[in-house]
């Protein structure tokens, strides 16, 4: 009996029992978890900015273009503008570019690029991280080119005289028949414009 019990204590001093093994393996197991979950939400917000970051050069060589061409051909010229791809505004194009398309299979095309939609005239960003954006069911993100009118004030001959000009709004598709695009244009709020799908 003795024997015994030297041995439950030498058992004791010498290591861990199975169950503290256990329990240190579930712990490590929330750990890693816990680490995992952050580094996906890290790696979602960098493609997010990343991405809106590429819009932002866009929507700067567009302001380039149409001032240029508003003082020459005006909005005719706007709305040839209108129809082409934002891609070849940049000095250079991004490296995660795949070219242009005409209405492609989305899940057929590798994730983390972009691409030009031909019949759409959208550029479209397939995202890579499965919880990249705020819902983390946004598999894409959609851009179009579209040209606004704005009216002014009435001139002296009771014409209604306004501005035109260009914007690059994110198009956001929802389930429920509807189109919801937001305008994100520098230096104002976002503002939702709604329309039938037809």
């Amino acid at each position: 009996m003795a024997k015994l019990n030297d041995r439950l204590a030498a058992g004791r001093q010498g290591g861990a029992t199975r169950l503290e093994l256990a329990l240190g393996a579930i712990l490590g197991a929330v750990l890693s978890g816990l680490l995992l979950n952050s580094v996906i939400s890290y790696q979602g917000e960098s493609e997010r900015v990343a991405a809106k970051q590429l819009v932002g050069s866009l929507r700067t060589a567009l302001a380039v273009r149409s001032a240029r061409i508003i003082s020459t051909t005006g909005e005719a010229g706007l709305l040839e503008l209108s129809h082409q791809n934002p891609m070849t505004w940049l000095q250079q194009q991004p490296k995660n570019y795949l070219g242009e398309y005409y209405s492609p299979n989305k899940d057929a095309l590798p994730r983390g690029n972009w691409y030009f939609d031909r019949s759409a005239k959208t550029i479209v960003y397939l995202t890579a991280a499965e919880k990249s954006f705020s819902t983390g069911t946004q598999k894409f993100m959609t851009f179009k080119v579209k040209l606004l009118r704005v009216p002014g004030p009435a001139d002296a001959s009771g014409q209604n005289r306004g501005t035109t000009g260009l914007v690059i709004d994110q198009v956001v598709e929802q389930v429920n028949e509807q189109a919801v695009a937001f305008n994100n244009s520098a230096g104002s709020l976002p503002r939702p414009y709604f329309s039938e799908k037809k």
